[in-house]
């Protein structure tokens, strides 16, 4: 047991690393045994969390870390990569592109939007009287404070390796199959499908009964992409970015999820209300009972503000 996250058998050779939250390590990770190597899918915020987790990898498998997949440019998903010394990275081509276009940020530039970004939180944690919300800032927060902690620490390690549609990995006893549809929730998403386990390690694409956070992402494309994977892949079980071990429910759920905010926002923008007295309902049902709560009202604003700008066009023509 360690405090950043918990192991979980999903499949023979199949494991899911599932953060703790507020432990810092953020975003979820899995070790997959391919027989003669290991495959490690994303490497959490922390290099401390992903040095446990290659230590893991090996206790699980007795196999060098050959790969590790980085499933998009989000740092809760790569940030750990540096640990993994001896292992090559793979990621899509766009994401190798943005990742290095933009480089690493300056410590000081770094640590300084983390502090806003806690004095922010803090602020919304107190404001808030939903105890579901408060335990959501209190989590965020921590995850912030821990990576604030460890930027001086953090070396960005981009892809030696990358693909644009589809990659093989082929082991002695299983393949891999990594994939791209395209952009959903970044710029570029990839997943890895374990066709004869079944199961569907999924980035953040999907999350297990979570908010995904929206605002770098394309809704219209997100739906199109989840839509193609619960048509075109058998799996029984997914590793999500965020959350719980899941099953494919949890790709009807995303769409819905990502379909009915979009109308929720849109009717509220044609209501001539603010977005404040929308917030002040709540979150609607089905999505009020799930985790990251405070991620509905990043994603509320986002498209409130996106529908009124739309409708204000609208008028001046």
């Amino acid at each position: 047991m360690n405090k950043f996250f918990t192991l979980h058998s999903v499949a023979t050779g199949v494991w899911a690393a599932i953060v703790i939250p507020g432990s810092g390590a953020l975003g979820n990770a899995a070790i997959v045994d391919l027989g003669d190597f290991t495959v490690v899918v994303d490497t959490f915020s922390l290099p401390e969390a992903a040095q446990i987790l290659r230590e893991t990898a090996g206790q699980l498998t007795g196999k060098p870390v050959k790969y590790i997949v980085n499933t998009h440019f989000h740092g809760d998903h790569h940030y750990g990569n540096q640990v993994f010394e001896d292992s090559q990275i793979i990621t899509t081509d766009l994401t190798r592109e943005i990742l290095t276009k933009e480089g690493p940020p300056e410590v000081e530039v770094w640590q300084n939007g983390l502090q806003k970004q806690i004095a922010v939180l803090s602020k919304g944690m107190h404001a808030a009287q939903d105890i579901r919300l408060q335990t959501a800032f209190a989590n965020e927060i921590a995850d912030k404070a821990a990576l604030l902690a460890a930027v001086p620490a953090i070396r960005r390690r981009t892809a030696a390796l990358t693909f644009s549609d589809k990659l093989m990995i082929h082991g002695t006893v299983r393949s891999l199959t990594l994939l791209t549809f395209g952009g959903g929730h970044t710029d570029s998403d990839a997943f890895v499908y374990i066709e004869d386990a079944k199961v569907l390690i999924a980035g953040d694409l999907v999350l297990s009964k979570s908010h995904p956070a929206m605002l770098s992402g394309f809704p219209a494309a997100w739906i199109e992409i989840l839509q193609r994977i619960g048509q075109e892949l058998e799996f029984s079980l997914v590793i999500p970015g965020h959350g719980e071990v899941t099953d494919r429910s949890s790709i009807g759920e995303m769409i819905s999820y990502l379909t009915e905010i979009q109308i929720y926002a849109e009717q509220a923008a044609a209501s001539g209300e603010s977005a404040d007295s929308w917030m002040a309902r709540g979150i609607p049902v089905p999505f009020a009972e799930w985790q990251m709560s405070h991620v509905f009202e990043w994603n509320f604003r986002w498209l409130f503000k996106q529908y009124v700008n739309e409708k204000r066009g609208e008028s001046d023509d």
